[in-house]
């Protein structure tokens, strides 16, 4: 996989831009704004196959925790708009109102549920403009099974774990380690073990980062996303000027895993 220019760098808004996780049109065509390319969010399913986007798999429902699998959504539909937690459908329909491809972030998923994803994404003509996201590698093989044209990409915390081998035993496109608590993690990509995974044809979403220094390092490394909470810090830097620069589609029209 070809190291990306510098303008070309996928800018993914992690959780809409922040941990507020605001995804209505509003706040998405914002972020679209802030030069964002992607926006990445989770997703889980309730006990009826539906997903909903939220990071925790549970609810807070009359003071008891409750398991989002454990019950249909209608159960809990009206505790769910209190949380402000939205169904796939509805995030969907404002990331292509805002113009913002899909970074999925998998963390339950069911096999129909996933062939109602990928239905989904056909019907919005989406399916091209998304990536699918897992630490699970069970997800990412059910990923792979029912939508074998999107790109998939493999999480990891581990600053120890072999990045080709993990990628291709779970068919993915694409290795996204979660560094942010290392001090340089770009420092750590540098060098053999980003020649490995270029070498093998892979390539390198980069956990959310704020840092300006560190985000200087992956643009010199040509990584070919970087998650953030402050899209429009990447955005300046990617301009190489201060000043911010209209958001463009160029990391979203292309192919999103070019292959040499």
């Amino acid at each position: 996989m070809q190291q990306r220019a510098r303008t070309e760098v996928l800018r993914i808004a992690h959780r809409g831009a922040g941990a507020a996780e605001k995804y209505d049109s509003a706040s998405l065509r914002e972020v679209a704004r802030l030069g964002a390319h992607l926006v990445e969010f989770d997703i889980h399913v309730t006990g009826d196959d539906r997903l909903v986007v939220r990071h925790d798999p549970v609810i807070t429902v009359d003071d008891r925790r409750t398991w989002l699998a454990d019950h249909p959504l209608a159960d809990h539909a009206e505790a769910l708009r209190r949380l402000g937690v939205p169904t796939i459908e509805e995030v969907v329909h404002a990331a292509k109102d805002a113009g913002l491809g899909l970074y999925i972030d998998v963390k339950s998923l069911t096999t129909r549920a996933a062939q109602h994803l990928v239905d989904l994404l056909l019907a919005t003509d989406m399916i091209d403009n998304t990536i699918l996201a897992s630490p699970r590698s069970d997800l990412i093989a059910l990923c792979a099974h029912v939508a074998p044209d999107v790109p998939r990409a493999v999480l990891f915390a581990s600053t120890l774990e072999e990045p080709v081998q993990l990628a291709q035993a779970v068919s993915a496109h694409f290795v996204h380690p979660c560094w942010e608590a290392q001090p340089r993690p770009d420092r750590m990509l540098a060098g053999a073990w980003l020649e490995r995974v270029r070498a093998n044809e892979l390539g390198v979403i980069c956990w959310h980062e704020e840092r300006q220094e560190v985000l200087d390092g992956l643009y010199q490394l040509g990584v070919d996303g970087i998650c953030t909470d402050t899209p429009g810090l990447l955005t300046d830097i990617a301009s190489g000027v201060g000043t911010r620069t209209p958001p463009h589609r160029a990391g979203v029209s292309q192919p999103l895993h070019n292959r040499r």
